[in-house]
């Protein structure tokens, strides 16, 4: 909230880019296209922004990616931006056993 407050630039991966502006309407984004998470730290690189809005799920097997994070001083944070529900179909016999 401070980040949005402080019109702060928060780079975005392009495919969240309408849920992150629906959720955070007033939020100052810029969303790289191309290199997918990469992208992002290479606009960060450039100063298009300040902020990654990232997940440490999406990106930590990437070694050269973690690796930058590192060379660039980022680190990650517990802060939840926004969260994306999945489901997969099940037989609903086994249904009980998986909720």
């Amino acid at each position: 909230k401070e980040v949005i407050a402080g019109n702060v630039a928060i780079c975005g991966h392009p495919a969240l880019e309408d849920e992150l502006k629906l959720k955070w309407s007033d939020g100052n984004w810029v969303f790289p296209n191309g290199r997918g998470f990469h992208g992002l730290l290479d606009a960060y690189d450039r100063g298009d922004c300040k902020v990654l809005a990232i997940g440490r799920e999406d990106t930590l097997m990437d070694i050269e990616f973690t690796s930058k994070v590192c060379d660039l001083g980022l680190v990650y944070t517990d802060n939840v931006i926004t969260e994306n529900p999945i489901s997969f179909p099940i037989k609903p016999q086994l249904a009980a056993a998986f909720s």
